[in-house]
C-alpha cells in the first residue's frame, strides 16, 4: 500500500512538472488560432488567418529561410569538423587529449553573450580582401558552427562509447586499412549519434538569438532575431505566434521521431 502511494505521488509530481514546462507552449499554440489581433488567453475565437498571412508576409518568409539556410550549413560543417575531432579524442589517447576535449566542450559552460563578444573580436580581425567576416554570411555560419560544435563532439564521443572497439580491431586484423575500417565499420555504427548531433545542432543554430544579433547585424536577420526585435518594439504579433507554433510543433515531432527510431536521449 505504501509503495502504491509513493508511486502515485511520484507520478503526480512528475505530471505537474511536465505540465509546468509544457503549459507556456500549449498556450502559445492555442493563441496561434485566436481570431483576436492581441495576445489573450483563453482565445476569443478560432481562425486560421494568421497562418494564411504568413504566406503573404515576405519579411517573415525571408527571415525563416535565412534561419534554415544558416542552420543547415552550420550543422553540416559542424558534423564534418566534429566527427573527426571526436574520433581522434576518443580513439587516440595522446598526451593532452583530455585537455583538448575540455577545450572543445568549454563553450557549453560560457555564457552566450561572452562567447558572442569573443566572436565579434575575432571575426572583425579576419579579413577576406577588404571585407571582414563580421556582418557577413560566412562569418555568421562560422559563428553558428562554433556554437553547435561542442554538442556534435559530445554526442559523437558518447556514440563511440557505445561501440565495441574490438570490431575495429577485427576488421584491421583481416587486412582493412584504418581509413577503410572507419568508413565501413565505425561510421555506420555511430551514424545514429552523428544524425542526432546534426539534428540537435540544427535546432541550436535555428533558435539562437544572442550570437546572431551580435554577428549578423541588420543584413542577415533570422526568424528568432526578427521576432525578438518586434516583441521589444511592437509587442507580441499574432503572426509571430503562428509561425512560432509551427516551429515548436515541428521540433517536437522531430524529437519524438528521433527518440522513437534512434533513442537520441542516449547521446545527450
Amino acid at each position: 500500500m505504501k509503495g502504491k502511494i509513493l508511486r502515485f505521488l511520484s507520478l503526480a509530481v512528475s505530471g505537474l512538472i511536465l505540465l509546468y514546462i509544457l503549459l507556456p507552449i500549449l498556450i502559445l499554440i492555442a493563441n496561434s488560432f485566436n481570431s483576436s489581433r492581441f495576445f489573450e488567453f483563453p482565445p476569443t475565437g478560432f481562425s486560421l488567418k494568421w497562418y494564411q498571412r504568413f504566406f503573404q508576409n515576405k519579411e517573415y518568409q525571408n527571415s525563416l529561410f535565412v534561419s534554415i539556410r544558416i542552420a543547415s550549413i552550420a550543422a553540416l560543417v559542424g558534423v564534418l569538423v566534429g566527427v573527426p575531432a571526436a574520433y581522434a579524442i576518443k580513439r587516440y589517447k595522446f598526451k593532452g587529449s583530455n585537455f583538448l576535449q575540455a577545450v572543445f566542450l568549454s563553450p557549453l559552460m560560457i555564457p552566450s553573450i561572452v562567447g558572442a563578444l569573443g566572436l565579434i573580436q575575432f571575426l572583425s580581425m579576419v579579413r577576406i580582401g577588404k571585407m571582414t567576416l563580421l556582418g557577413s554570411l560566412p562569418g555568421l555560419i562560422l559563428a553558428h558552427t562554433v556554437i553547435i560544435l561542442p554538442y556534435v563532439i559530445r554526442m559523437v564521443i558518447t556514440s563511440l562509447s557505445y561501440m565495441d572497439e574490438d570490431l575495429e580491431a577485427a576488421a584491421q586484423s583481416l587486412g582493412a586499412k584504418p581509413v577503410r575500417t572507419f568508413f565501413e565499420i565505425t561510421l555506420p555504427l555511430i551514424s545514429p549519434g552523428i544524425i542526432m548531433s546534426a539534428v540537435f545542432g540544427f535546432m541550436v543554430s535555428f533558435t539562437d538569438v544572442v550570437v546572431t544579433s551580435f554577428i549578423g547585424g541588420a543584413k542577415f536577420v533570422t526568424y528568432p532575431v526578427r521576432m525578438y526585435s518586434e516583441i521589444r518594439t511592437e509587442g507580441l504579433d499574432p503572426l509571430a505566434v503562428a509561425v512560432s507554433s509551427v516551429v515548436v510543433i515541428s521540433i517536437v515531432i522531430i524529437s519524438l521521431i528521433c527518440e522513437k527510431t534512434m533513442q537520441w536521449s542516449r547521446f545527450i
